[in-house]
């Protein structure tokens, strides 16, 4: 591989993941390693009341393990703004995946191999693509899942996705920048899984472009309990889509910036 090869920054936010964390760097280890880029991995543990960080300093000490913890629990969503925020001063790309050992890392050298190739900023892996294969999703998520796309796609578009809510995506670090440059400390203000509905409406607003690619969800693979919460969820993503549907249709400030760029390119179907 050539010596100059931009690096990826994986962002793993772990709570209570003592079970399935071990396994999942052991595989990013030998994945990463693989390919031959520059890697690191920063794991951001959102106020653990198990072994999840001490798990973190241990791989630290034969791998480049990052860890940055929250002395409280703050949620999934500022566990992603720690991790994208800290992991962007390395440059090159940011992987978002989940600590629980359900997303697979064969299929990050790939993602980031397509933003090397392609004029976009986001690469998602998508349950709704040609070619995916979904294992031991509980019915009641599969149909959030279905849910959050079925809003999405008709109240705020994205061209190119069809999966709004998966964590797995690889960034461009620059658009990450962008982001935080228009958000602030508010790049991600919603605490649950809603974020990653948050952090595509975010981008979408500064004309981000996004591409997605099949791959296996392997939820039978987890071996901790799920934190999503059902209702919560729900209520959390009709409140990220009210939010940016009364923006873009009033034409109020997002951000400081006039949401009349939520008719930019990222923005069309």
């Amino acid at each position: 591989m050539p010596a100059n090869m931009s690096p990826v920054s994986i962002v793993l936010p772990a709570y209570n993941e003592e079970k399935d964390l071990p396994l999942l760097l052991e595989r990013l280890q030998k994945t990463m390693s693989a390919t031959g880029r520059p890697y690191r991995i920063v794991v951001v543990d959102d106020g653990s009341a198990d072994r999840t960080a001490e798990i973190a300093e241990e791989a630290a000490k034969r791998m480049p393990v990052h860890l940055v913890r929250h002395p409280k629990n703050q949620g999934l969503g500022r566990a992603i703004q720690t991790g994208l925020t800290e992991a962007r001063q390395f440059g090159g790309f940011i992987v978002t995946m989940d600590a629980d050992n359900s997303h697979d890392p064969c299929y990050i050298d790939q993602m980031v191999r397509v933003l090397e190739e392609q004029p976009v900023d986001v690469v998602i892996a998508s349950r709704y693509q040609r070619g995916s294969v979904i294992k031991g999703v509980p019915y009641y998520r599969q149909v959030l899942s279905l849910g959050c796309f079925v809003m999405m796609k008709s109240i705020l578009p994205f061209r190119n996705v069809r999966d709004y809510s998966t964590g797995f995506r690889v960034y461009r670090a620059s658009v990450i920048s962008r982001l935080v440059q228009q958000f602030g400390d508010q790049l991600v203000e919603v605490s649950g899984f809603a974020c990653m509905l948050e952090l595509l409406a975010k981008l979408r607003i500064i004309g981000a472009k996004a591409v997605e690619i099949p791959y296996t969800l392997r939820y039978d693979q987890k071996a901790g309990v799920s934190k999503l919460r059902l209702f919560r969820t729900l209520r959390q993503y009709w409140t990220v889509v009210s939010k940016f549907r009364t923006a873009a249709s009033a034409g109020i400030v997002i951000g400081g910036s006039p949401s009349r760029k939520l008719a930019t390119m990222g923005a069309r179907p």
